[in-house]
């Protein structure tokens, strides 16, 4: 017997499964492509119908343009250096009595008539695609990187505070900082505070802070 729960959602037709609207709006969410963070020349000049790779070449961001990995094209894996393949098969020389006299490779033949002969070129090799020149989004971007700085990071007030607090307690012994469970909540290191330490000025200037 059903319980007055499932009754009454069979009454009000209420259901917990999303609606035909729901499920347009979660698979649009899926299919939209994620914002590209990154300097804005490069947010401006990129096309959002085209694929990363295709975005890439058109902007001139490939060094070279690479053979795609995917289609009936397989690439072998290379020898070593000094390996030969091996040769499975020869012809036994006999004399009249059965005795072998001599064993000939059908590939010590070959190399001994082509050795010292240069080997034509194979025509039919894919010439690689020509680098395209130095593109204006390139260019910009390069005289970004030029002129960019690092970041400049400053130690906060509470920051100073809590170094300050942690220097009072056990001066300039990194190692009691970090066991401190009460001071050391954020479970820092002794090396991060250490190099918190130096950032703030170094422990003498710590200790004369009013905390």
């Amino acid at each position: 017997m059903a319980n007055p729960r499932q009754r009454s959602k069979a009454k009000s037709h209420k259901s917990t499964k999303p609606s035909l609207a729901q499920k347009k709006r979660m698979h649009a969410k899926l299919k939209k492509a994620p914002p590209l963070r990154g300097p804005e020349t490069l947010q401006k000049a990129w096309d959002k119908k085209k694929t990363v790779f295709q975005n890439y070449a058109a902007l001139g961001l490939l060094p070279s343009i690479p053979i795609p990995s995917s289609g009936s094209r397989v690439q072998l894996p290379l020898l070593p250096p000094g390996a030969a393949p091996t040769i499975g098969f020869g012809r036994i020389v006999r004399d009249d009595d059965g005795n072998v006299i001599d064993i000939i490779i059908d590939g010590e033949e070959d190399e001994d008539e082509g050795h010292g002969q240069p080997q034509p070129l194979n025509e039919e090799e894919e010439e690689p695609e020509k680098i395209v020149a130095k593109t204006q989004v390139v260019r910009d971007l390069e005289a970004l990187a030029a002129t960019s700085a690092p970041v400049v990071r400053h130690t906060s007030s509470q920051e100073h505070v809590w170094l300050a607090e942690l220097v009072r307690a056990h001066g300039d012994d990194y190692t009691d900082m970090a066991r401190d469970r009460k001071r050391n909540v954020w479970q820092k290191t002794p090396g991060e505070i250490r190099r918190m330490v130096k950032k703030a000025g170094g422990v003498d200037v710590l200790r004369r802070m009013e905390v």
